[in-house]
């Protein structure tokens, strides 16, 4: 696989992630819509994104495993094919029935595409790997920015968000083609695949001969991943509906988070400039940490503009999280990085599993402005097991040295 191999499947790589941040963030501002639409409650809604993340956990963990074992373009392809049917179904015709299904199709394809790339790369330039996915994050937020402004777009000429999902639907079919085309055959990667096992020095075999998942390591991440992930996600999907309690209009609203995932991108940025001045687990701590500080005083202060003020810095230092600590646990095995990718993102798709729930039976039951107590306090549950992270981390550095 020579350099120009490499540079053409690393940028479709951040096309298709691009892509995938503007699709997966679309729907969440639409939720109230879609209630409406629907004639159903919030904890209706949360029941079929709980259903969706059930599935996409299931291919998470199936999809990394698969990666080690078997043709990884497959994998990939499998996951574009889901994404293109999820979205033609969604644009077709709705109902709450379709609307599970669709939550399946598009969760589970999301899930394995995610798996599956993140280990392609980490296979691909297994020595620094770190860059490769922050630029990954960076195109999804970037993708994730756009989302809710076409919504937003949508609302305001009011027009059938139907339309949208059609075109991704076509954005999917065309990616899947051009991935086909340019994506390394199974045969360029079992080369690569010797390669790097050779250049991966006995010294790390003895460090790394526990099994994969069972790493401690590879278990903390995983942990922060679930309350982090879980969190920050049912901050999304749930923020529009948190706002409405404040009397804010949806397309508003919308604009903020977009906004949201705009500073997001910058915070990715920030970090892909100081990561040679720093380390991974580093950056990934004090993220955590000011992250935490600023949904803490989003949760409590009852001033709106404090809040959305608070909520965009949160938005910069949270950004981080899932690529650093991808990363680090990457390295702890690259003969096994697909199973342990799979591991990790697993838990981090398991997080909105609970979260999901939580936050529709909160807005429907309790009050929309209870959501964010439910978020603070997963945050706070991160940041401890974040704290542990660092401590195992930073000793064993000393001990190797």
């Amino acid at each position: 696989m020579n350099n120009l191999d490499k540079e053409r499947t690393f940028r479709l790589f951040t096309y298709i992630f691009l892509i995938f941040g503007v699709s997966a963030t679309a729907i969440d501002p639409l939720i109230p819509v879609i209630s409406k639409k629907l004639e159903v409650g919030y904890d209706k809604i949360g029941l079929a994104l709980f259903i969706g993340s059930i599935f996409s956990l299931l291919s998470t963990f199936i999809s990394g495993k698969l990666s080690d074992r078997f043709d990884i373009k497959k994998i990939t392809i499998t996951g574009l094919l889901l994404l293109f049917f999820g979205y033609l179904l969604f644009g077709l015709h709705l109902n709450f029935i379709i609307f599970i299904l669709v939550m399946i199709l598009i969760r589970s394809g999301f899930s394995i595409i995610d798996t599956s790339m993140h280990s392609h790369a980490a296979k691909i330039c297994s020595n620094n790997h770190t860059p490769i996915f922050l630029k990954l994050e960076i195109f999804w937020y970037l993708g994730a920015v756009i989302g809710p402004l076409l919504i937003s777009a949508n609302l305001f000429l009011k027009l059938d968000p139907k339309y949208t999902f059609l075109l991704f639907s076509f954005s999917f079919a065309i990616l899947l083609v051009l991935f086909y085309k340019i994506c390394p055959t199974k045969e360029q990667f079992n080369k690569l695949e010797m390669s790097v096992e050779k250049s991966f020095s006995k010294d790390n075999n003895n460090k790394n001969k526990s099994v994969s998942i069972k790493n401690p390591v590879v278990i903390m991440i995983s942990l922060v991943l679930f309350f982090y992930m879980g969190s920050i996600f049912g901050l999304s999907t749930w923020l529009t509906t948190y706002f409405s309690a404040f009397n804010m209009d949806i397309s508003i609203s919308s604009m903020i988070l977009s906004f949201y995932w705009m500073l997001s991108v910058f915070g990715l940025l920030i970090a892909r400039k100081i990561l040679d001045r720093t380390n991974e687990i580093t950056l990934l701590f004090f993220g955590c940490l000011l992250g935490t500080i600023c949904i803490t005083v989003f949760s409590f202060i009852p001033v709106l503009y404090i809040k959305i003020i608070f909520l965009m810095f949160q938005a910069i230092f949270f950004s981080i999280i899932f690529s650093l600590s991808t990363s680090i646990s990457a390295s702890e095995n690259p003969s096994s990085v697909g199973t342990i990718l799979g591991f990790n993102i697993a838990f981090a798709f398991a997080g909105p599993i609970v979260f999901q729930p939580i936050l529709g039976y909160v807005a429907e039951y309790i009050g929309k402005d209870y959501i964010m107590y439910v978020v603070f306090t997963g945050t706070v549950l991160g940041l401890i097991l974040a704290f542990i992270l660092y401590r195992i981390l930073n000793t064993r550095n000393v001990k190797t040295k």
